[in-house]
């Protein structure tokens, strides 16, 4: 038995100590064993068996008498044996015990062989441990139906402890590769956030907590945002020994957020558009007996109507109520048509205003059936009372400026028929002297040219050349007088015929000019013209032609007509003297001339005429030259069909 001091140092002994007798009986113990195993005296000289004290294993199995550790060191060759023994007891319950028994001589003064067993107790830290597995289960359990990734990180380590299964499923990539090197937590992150989220982890590793949001990009395509937080895990040092988060899936919520900014975006922008609408906005619904009612309508209602906007929501005011009612059927009308049909309401109507006045309203709406039956109109009310006003002064101004016009038609056709007289009157007043001196210079001429000297008979030969020039210049004159006058009668032309028929009436000059002439006509071309004029037109040019290619040695011309662009192009195109086209405008204009009358006789009227006719036609015309280098002149005209 231990002496008094070997009593002190066992008892102290946070290990049990046990011992036993041959016959398994328990000799002693210390004061560890004691209160573990609850013992007390009346234990003591009892074997365990008798106790009741049951004996398994580990795993809860019965233990056999052969297989625990005090019998085998009993039975043994004096070797120490060891073991983990569950012992129940009554008093203290299941204990779980680690058990070394080693064989004595001697267990105590007169006791013989024996036996000491030594133990120490892990039942608190097998209570322990079994809990933390249950609550490392729970977590599993928890994290694994948990819609959020949940993770934990050594950050001194730089590895990733735990992650569970949300990881995989929201970004659609396996999990393992980031418990072999964390660094690939980054591989999914959208390149533009990175170092954002970098950063917030660099944070996370000086204080424990951050917050951000960032965009993960899917194997598949599909971009899911992020809201990941991250906060510290204290050791008992109270220093962060891990880091755990949360990431959440918030694409939804980014979506809705979009949803909600577009939709005020949108409300905003409709109620700016309302405000500055052109009137007022309504919404006037009908039920299916015909009981209208306003259900919306914006404040510029009250100008229109006279009741505010509020007023005529509330008190369910109907609109035909509001109308003068002259227009009352008018409105119920064009509103039931609107319904039945499906079209737009559209009607003009007036509301009565105190003291007697009144106001016009154009309404433009756009009808919507419910699944009740009724009718809501959406649209606009519009004031157009100052339209109305103007347009009753416009129809006012418009019966005046016709009686205006008519009047002034009248003077014109007198005035055109005074032009006429005149006309005749030059035509036959201005031409019976020239005749009268024509013949008599002539008589003079032939009866007594032999009592004339050469000054004289040359007198005699410029009074006969200018009175023939004077002839000529009168017929141009009347000619010019009568397109300026006249209406023209367009119609579809055949510019093959025109231009054959204007080369067949110069066909002498042609000929006794030795003048080579080219005609050249699309065939199958028409054109919109009047045919006089463009015959006229025609003939003037190729005049000119003939009498600016006098003198060449080899005179050509060349006349004729093709398709342009929609139009009718006529030309005619000689290698006359040309000239500069600074002086281009003023050919066209009447008495107008770039050459000396004695080198080209002439009135100076013809390209007047020619430009007169073309632009009765609604056509133009223009010319193309270089001095020296002959000439080219252009009648365009527009072909049937094409807009004048």
């Amino acid at each position: 038995m231990p002496t008094e001091i070997n009593r002190a140092v066992i008892d102290a002994l946070e290990s049990g100590l046990l011992w036993f007798d041959a016959d398994r009986r328990i000799v002693d113990a210390n004061r560890a064993a004691r209160e573990v195993l609850g013992l007390d005296e009346r234990h003591f000289g009892a074997r365990v068996e008798d106790l009741g004290w049951g004996q398994s294993d580990e795993q809860g199995a019965a233990m056999p008498e052969h297989a625990r550790p005090l019998r085998r060191a009993l039975d043994g060759d004096g070797e120490t044996t060891t073991g983990v023994v569950v012992v129940e007891t009554s008093e203290r319950g299941k204990r779980w015990l680690r058990i070394r028994a080693t064989p004595v001589a001697c267990v105590a003064p007169g006791r013989g062989r024996g036996a000491v067993v030594s133990f120490t107790d892990f039942t608190d830290e097998r209570k322990a441990a079994r809990a933390l597995l249950e609550n490392e289960q729970l977590l599993r359990m928890f994290g694994d139906h948990s819609v959020d990734v949940l993770w934990i990180v050594d950050p001194g380590a730089r590895k990733l402890l735990y992650m569970n299964s949300a990881y995989e499923r929201i970004w659609g990539r396996p999990a393992a590769p980031l418990y072999e090197d964390l660094s690939h937590w980054m591989d999914g992150i959208h390149p533009d956030d990175r170092q954002r989220v970098a950063e917030a982890t660099r944070q996370a590793d000086a204080s424990g907590m951050y917050q951000t949001e960032y965009r993960v990009i899917r194997p598949d395509g599909r971009l899911v945002w992020i809201r990941g937080r991250g906060f510290p895990l204290f050791g008992p040092n109270g220093r962060m020994r891990y880091l755990a988060g949360v990431a959440e899936d918030i694409t939804l919520a980014r979506a809705n957020e979009e949803l909600e900014r577009a939709h005020r975006v949108a409300q905003e922008r409709l109620e700016r558009i309302v405000a500055t609408a052109p009137g007022a906005v309504h919404s006037y619904c009908r039920d299916t007996r015909g009981h209208g009612r306003f259900v919306f309508a914006s404040p510029a209602i009250g100008d229109l109507l006279g009741v505010d906007a509020a007023t005529l929501v509330a008190r369910r005011i109907d609109l035909p109520d509001l109308v003068h009612p002259a227009d009352r059927l008018l409105v119920d009308q064009s509103l039931r048509e609107s319904a039945e049909l499906g079209s737009a309401w559209l009607a003009t109507f007036r509301v009565p205003l105190a003291p007697g006045g009144e106001r016009w309203v154009e309404a433009h709406s756009m009808p919507v059936r419910e699944d009740d039956g009724s009718v809501v109109w959406h649209g606009f009310l519009i004031d157009i009372t100052d339209r109305r006003r103007a347009e009753q002064e416009i129809r006012s101004l418009n019966v005046e400026l016709e009686n205006r016009v008519a009047e002034r038609t009248s003077e014109l056709e007198a005035k055109n028929r005074e032009m006429e007289s005149f006309t005749y009157s030059v035509s036959h007043d201005l031409k019976a002297p020239l005749r009268g001196i024509d013949g008599y210079s002539r008589l003079l001429e032939s009866d007594h040219g032999d009592r004339l000297d050469d000054e004289g008979r040359l007198f005699v030969a410029t009074i006969r050349k200018a009175t023939a020039h004077m002839g000529e210049l009168i017929d141009d004159l009347l000619a010019y007088s009568r397109i300026e006058r006249g209406r023209p009668r367009l119609g579809p032309l055949d510019p093959g015929a025109i231009v054959a028929s204007v080369v067949e009436d110069a066909a002498d000059a042609i000929a006794d000019g030795g003048i080579a002439l080219r005609s050249c006509v699309d065939p199958g071309m028409t054109v919109l013209g009047e045919r006089d004029g463009l015959v006229l037109a025609l003939r003037n040019l190729l005049d000119n032609a003939i009498k600016f290619t006098a003198g060449r040695p080899e005179r050509r011309i060349e006349i004729g007509a093709r398709r342009a662009a929609g139009h009718a192009l006529f030309w005619v195109r000689d290698n006359g003297p040309g000239f500069d086209m600074r002086y281009h405008d003023r050919i066209f204009e009447i008495f107008q001339r770039l050459h000396r009358a004695e080198d080209y006789p002439g009135t100076g009227v013809g390209l007047a005429i020619v430009r007169k006719a073309v632009e009765r036609m609604h056509g133009t015309v223009w010319a193309e030259s270089a001095k020296g280098a002959g000439a080219t002149f252009w009648i365009q005209l527009p072909a049937p069909g094409t807009p004048a």
